[in-house]
């Protein structure tokens, strides 16, 4: 038959060890460890990436932007055209509303 265990030392060995982790991530992380590297961005120069994949992707950052040109021209279309279709309103206090007749 085991011993109990105090519930005492459990929780001065569970303090222990969460101090003990904190600590040794406030002095590993900020000073010893590479930070791009721990968030996954590595130093690549230009050099890294073939000239096909560069290609491509010139090509498709073009075909974004005409895109995005061609709604934006879409959209300015719209506006004119609603603009076209509702009447002017006049300018008017925003209390006119609440006027008695």
């Amino acid at each position: 038959m085991r011993p109990r265990t105090d519930g005492k030392r459990l929780v001065a060995l569970a303090t222990a060890a969460t101090a003990g982790v904190v600590g040794a991530a406030t002095l590993y992380l900020p000073f010893v460890a590479d930070k791009d590297k721990i968030r996954g961005m590595f130093e690549e120069g230009e050099e890294s990436i073939p000239e096909g994949a560069r290609r491509e992707i010139r090509e498709i950052m073009k075909k974004e932007a005409e895109q995005q040109r061609e709604l934006e021209e879409q959209l300015s279309r719209r506006e004119a055209e609603a603009e076209k279709e509702q009447p002017q309103k006049k300018g008017g206090s925003m209390w006119s509303s609440f006027r008695r007749n």
